[in-house]
């Protein structure tokens, strides 16, 4: 199987010349870096392949009881997990109805059994916890949530074969172990087959019974994948080291202040405290780390702090140049990269598009500047320039992720609120980004709320830690307290699930 891609008026080949046999019942894993063509493969396999690509030659063969097409399978033999889950999921629809869709495709229930088929899947996901959670719609979930909304909607169908496209992104170490072990507990009673494209070489070393690696969108079938570089290497972890010292050793001043920050949503007995008086500060030229598992309020912390979020009740306080302003208004001071990176870009906008629009809205107007900035940030982000003629569909998840970077650094930010920003990356591309966030961090001593599942991460780039349960603040410190020496219970929870972590 071969496929294309029109890019700039000229084709550019994704998938090159690809041959692969998925057996009944094999899980296989799917490696390589960001952009060598991954989940272009997941999506061809399934008859789903982006507007501007095509499958120029081969076929795709299903072994099903069926005769019909790959695309009238979806739903009923075929299922996808998507690594974006706020776009799979429709923003118009509750989770309840859009379960029933799925379900009313695939068997012929009646509103009963309807009922109690969701409610089981519901409750196998760990999903039954958050309140109300089948009448609330994608929005009003956390990244990790919508994550387990999309697995147990696409477990829910019984399906033959998965395709699991980084299925545990969004998730926190404690819950994606759960939800691996939860997904392939089911593959041994059911025998269905997965294709599990990830970065996480630890899950796909403990779960596939076969790997392929993907270079440049070729595939080479059944290597012995290196397991080393799933680490960041000892050189990194010096500079990352001597960078914190740095930072540490410098005079405090505070950038930001949180203070009592409150937000509820729902009324009445529906209503879920999302944050309790959360309170800290922010250092000018420091990495504080945000923790805690997915619905722990992180995401509606981001939300609150750059004002597309009301805030219920308490004041957010930005000490630029010694004057402190209170921030009621989106502030280009203040940046942000999402960890949702296709659903933050424009599908309808070019990347130059997407990148130009924040500097012409902020006044700049001279053609030959903007082109200047968007060409040296995105040269700053490792970003062939070549995909700034395309659109964000067009893009890995990885690539996509360093748009939204570049995009955050083109308005000169004294603050950069970083949401799960290497979640989406391959380890080597991840240190990259880590060691550019660092580089740019020491340039223009940025500060940043670091958000992130992975404790490795934090543990290299913070300054301090904040653990967030259920929107409280329960721990706070230097990284080496709390990683080390944690004295909250929930903590040392999160710890021990990360006990890989090498300070």
């Amino acid at each position: 199987m071969q496929v294309k891609s029109i890019l700039k008026n000229r084709s550019v080949i994704i998938l090159d010349n690809i041959n692969l046999t998925i057996k009944r019942s094999e899980i296989i894993g799917l490696v390589g870096e960001s952009g060598s063509g991954k989940s272009i493969l997941g999506c061809a396999i399934l008859d789903m392949v982006p507007s501007g690509c095509s499958i120029t030659s081969g076929s795709i063969i299903p072994y099903f009881k069926s005769n019909k097409h790959i695309s009238d399978l979806r739903g009923i033999n075929l299922a996808m997990i998507s690594q974006d889950p706020m776009q799979a999921l429709n923003p118009l629809q509750s989770i309840n109805t859009q379960f029933k869709l799925i379900l009313r495709r695939r068997f012929s229930y009646d509103k009963k059994k309807l009922k109690k088929h969701i409610l089981n899947w519901i409750e196998k996901t760990h999903l039954h916890e958050i309140p109300n959670v089948l009448d609330r719609y994608p929005h009003q979930l956390s990244g990790g949530q919508m994550q387990r909304v999309m697995i147990a909607m696409a477990m829910s169908i019984d399906p033959d074969f998965i395709v699991a496209d980084e299925i545990t992104t969004g998730l926190d170490a404690g819950i994606k172990m759960e939800i691996l072990n939860l997904l392939f507990s089911f593959q041994k009673e059911s025998h269905f087959s997965v294709l599990l494209i990830s970065h996480d070489l630890r899950s796909v070393q403990k779960y596939c019974d076969r790997v392929l690696l993907l270079k440049s969108g070729k595939t080479i079938e059944n290597s012995a994948v290196s397991f080393q570089g799933n680490k960041i290497s000892y050189e990194d972890q010096k500079k990352f080291k001597i960078n914190k010292i740095k930072k540490l050793e410098e005079q405090k001043s505070v950038i930001l202040e949180v203070k009592d920050l409150c937000k509820t949503y729902g009324v009445g007995e529906d209503s879920v405290q999302a944050l309790k008086k959360v309170n800290f500060e922010l250092y000018k030229g420091e990495t504080l780390g945000v923790i805690g598992e997915s619905g722990s309020g992180k995401t509606t912390l981001v939300k609150s702090m750059i004002n597309i979020l009301n805030i219920e009740s308490g004041e957010i306080i930005f000490y630029e140049n010694s004057n402190p302003q209170i921030l009621n208004k989106p502030n280009p001071r203040l940046g942000v990269v999402f960890q949702d990176s296709q659903g933050s870009l424009n599908p309808k906008m070019k990347i130059f598009d997407t990148l130009k629009e924040p500097l012409w809205l902020s006044g700049e107007k001279n053609n030959q500047i903007i082109q200047n900035k968007i060409l040296d940030q995105v040269n700053k982000v490792d970003l062939d320039k070549a995909l700034l003629e395309a659109f964000p569909h067009e893009l890995s998840g990885g690539q996509r992720q360093r748009v939204s970077l570049a995009r955050s650094l083109l308005l000169d930010p004294s603050i950069i609120v970083l949401d799960e920003p290497t979640s989406a990356l391959d380890i080597k591309t991840q240190g990259k980004i880590l060691s550019l966030l660092l580089n740019i961090q020491k340039q223009k001593k940025l500060s940043y709320v670091l958000i992130s599942h992975d404790l490795e991460v934090i543990a290299k780039m913070a300054d301090r830690i904040t653990v967030l349960y259920k929107g409280k603040i329960v721990e706070s410190g230097s990284v080496e307290h709390i990683l080390l020496h944690p004295s909250n219970e929930y903590t040392k929870k999160l710890i021990t699930s990360n006990s890989w972590i090498n300070l």
